[in-house]
C-alpha cells in the first residue's frame, strides 16, 4: 500500500485554475514540486546516504526517498559500469549530481552533500527522536577500528545519533546490510515532526529554494512521508565487471515515484515524439500502480503524472484524450494493459496528452500474469 499523502494529493495535485483556451479545453497547472539532493559523506569522504526530497506544492512538507550509495549508474554504451557515489569527487561533485539526476530523471532545485558538524547543524531542529533498528550499526574509522554507534532495538537518540548513522559505513559489510538503517533515520525523522516544526521565521517561497537549508526547513515544517527504493545486487558480470557491490533500481517504481512527488521536476525521456501519460489510480496500491507503470514504460510512453484519486475503481479502464490524433501511438495498448475504452475529453493536464484512470479491468488482467509484448521504439535519425 502506498503511505497517504505520499503521491501527490487528488485535490492538489492540479491548479484548475489556468482558464479556457480557444478550442474550449481547459490546461490544468500541475503544481510545482522541486526537488533537492541530500547526500551524506563520512571522514574518508566516502558518500554513504543518498535522499531525495521532494516538496508538497504549496504545502508545508513533503517526501524523503532514499537509495543506496552504490546504486548503478546510467551510463552510455561503452563506458564502463560504475555506482553513483563512484562519481563524488569532493569539491567536485557536479558529476555525482548528474549521475544521480540522469538514474532518477529529475532536475535538483537544491543539493547538499553534507559532512557531520553541517549534518547535526540541519537536523538541529528535530531534537531527540524515537528510533528503531533492525539490527546493529557499526562504523570503520579512519584508523580502522570499527565502533558501535548504535544498537538492535526501539531507542529515543539525540540528533548527533542519527547523523552518526547516516555517516556509518563498516568496511567488510554490503550495502543491503545498512541501508535499512537509512530508513530507520527517516522514519524517526518523519514521526519526531509529525504535522510539522514551528518556526519563527517560515520560507514560503517555493522559487527561493535554492539552498539545502531552506530546502529542509520547508520539508520540516510539516508532515514528512518515507519512501525507499527496492534495490538488488548486480552480480559478477557484464553488467559488472569487477564484482563490486552494487545496486539495481527498479526502473517502474523509480518512474512511479518520481512521477507521484515531483511530476514538475522530472525531466523527460529525451525521445522525440513520445506520447506523455497521466495516470489516475483509485486502488492506493503499489502493486497496481508499479505495474502499469511498468507495462506503458514497455509500450513507450512517457509516464509523467502518477495520481491516486477517490474510488471505487470503474469496470473498464478509461482512456481520455483531447487529440484524438494520438490515439495512432496507442492502438495496441490494451495488448499491454488489458481492455480498454477510449473517450474524447476537453480537460488535460499541461504537458499531458492521454489520462488512463486504472479500471477493474486491469487488476482482472494481471490475475493471468501476461508477458509484456516485444516492441521497438523508434526515434528520430
Amino acid at each position: 500500500m502506498l503511505p497517504a499523502g505520499l503521491v501527490v494529493g487528488y485535490n492538489s495535485a492540479l491548479n484548475s485554475g489556468s482558464g479556457t483556451n480557444v478550442n474550449n479545453v481547459r490546461t490544468l497547472k500541475i503544481e510545482s514540486t522541486p526537488v533537492a539532493l541530500l547526500a551524506t559523506v563520512n571522514a574518508s569522504s566516502e558518500v554513504t546516504s543518498i535522499n531525495v526530497i521532494a516538496l508538497s506544492g504549496d504545502n508545508l512538507g513533503g517526501t524523503i526517498i532514499s537509495l543506496p550509495a552504490k546504486t548503478m549508474a546510467e551510463v552510455l554504451e561503452g563506458e564502463e559500469p560504475r555506482r553513483i557515489a563512484d562519481s563524488y569527487l569532493g569539491l567536485d561533485a557536479s558529476a555525482f549530481v548528474a549521475d544521480v539526476e540522469g538514474l532518477l530523471d529529475v532536475s535538483f532545485s537544491a543539493v547538499g552533500i553534507l559532512g557531520r558538524a553541517e549534518l547535526v547543524n540541519l537536523l538541529k531542529p528535530i531534537g531527540p527522536a524515537e528510533l528503531l533498528l533492525d539490527s546493529d550499526v557499526r562504523n570503520t574509522e579512519v584508523d580502522g577500528a570499527t565502533r558501535t554507534v548504535a544498537k538492535l532495538g526501539r531507542a529515543v537518540v539525540e540528533t548527533a545519533t542519527l547523523v552518526d548513522i547516516l555517516l556509518a559505513r563498516q568496511t567488510d559489510q554490503i550495502e543491503a546490510e545498512r541501508f535499512n538503517h537509512q530508513k530507520s533515520v527517516l522514519t524517526a525523522i518523519g514521526n519526531t515532526v509529525g504535522l510539522g516544526i514551528k518556526f519563527e521565521t517560515e520560507e514560503t517561497s517555493l522559487g527561493s529554494l535554492t539552498d539545502i537549508n531552506s530546502f529542509f526547513q520547508r520539508l520540516i515544517s510539516g508532515p514528512i512521508q518515507v519512501w525507499q527504493f527496492a534495490a538488488t545486487s548486480v552480480p559478477g558480470g557484464e553488467l559488472n565487471p569487477n564484482s563490486v557491490d552494487m545496486y539495481r533500481l527498479d526502473n517502474a517504481e523509480v518512474t512511479m515515484i518520481m512521477a507521484s512527488v515531483a511530476p514538475t521536476s522530472i525531466t523527460g525521456s529525451g525521445i522525440s515524439g513520445q506520447i506523455s501519460v497521466q495516470v489516475d489510480s483509485p486502488f492506493n496500491n503499489a502493486v497496481v500502480s508499479r505495474e502499469i507503470v511498468r507495462r506503458l514504460l514497455a509500450k513507450g510512453l512517457n509516464v509523467a503524472l502518477v495520481r491516486e484519486v477517490p474510488g471505487p475503481p470503474q469496470p473498464v479502464t478509461r482512456v481520455l484524450y483531447v487529440d484524438s490524433n494520438v490515439l495512432g501511438g496507442i492502438q495496441d495498448l490494451a495488448e499491454f494493459i488489458g481492455e480498454v475504452s477510449a473517450g474524447g475529453t476537453n480537460e488535460r493536464a499541461q504537458g499531458i496528452d492521454i489520462q488512463i484512470v486504472i479500471g477493474v479491468t486491469f487488476a482482472q488482467f494481471l490475475e493471468g500474469n501476461p508477458d509484456i509484448p516485444t516492441t521497438t521504439v523508434v526515434t528520430d535519425e
